[in-house]
């Protein structure tokens, strides 16, 4: 008898298998944890905002709480109470909202994807939920 070393066709096609059942498996939950990172990145970006204005709004005498949300960004950024590079929105679709009744910074995510509105917006605890608008107004 011979012998042979080495794997064999069916060997191989067995690996294969087992590797894409695993990544089957595991792409949809890196993907879905990505998104969460993203939000909850918004939601703080969202905070200190928020306390950036109430702070800019406190020690100024113009209160900047009646233009939009870009316009505040920037003119919080200009006067350095934020760096307005890093106040760029991370979720895919979303975008900043400024309610003038509560003077609150909110992260807007009714365009964006349905798997976003759902399953990463009810992984949010309840406090994060308050910086988020999300489809049913929530």
């Amino acid at each position: 008898m011979r012998s042979c070393k080495g794997i064999t066709m069916i060997e191989l096609i067995i690996v294969l298998a087992v590797i894409a059942i695993i990544a089957a498996i595991l792409i949809p939950n890196f993907l879905n944890t990505t998104d969460k990172a993203r939000l909850k990145s918004d939601v703080q970006s969202a905070r200190v905002i928020k306390n950036a204005l109430d702070l800019y709004n406190a020690e100024q005498s113009k209160q900047i709480s009646s233009l939009s949300v870009g316009a505040i960004i920037k003119e919080l950024g200009e006067k350095g109470y934020i760096d307005e590079e890093s106040a760029a929105v991370q979720t895919d679709g979303a975008a900043w909202a400024y309610d003038q009744s509560t003077g609150g910074i909110y992260v807007d995510i009714s365009a964006c994807p349905e798997t976003i509105r759902q399953k990463v917006y009810n992984q949010l605890n309840e406090q994060e939920k308050k910086y988020v608008k999300n489809a049913s107004g929530g």
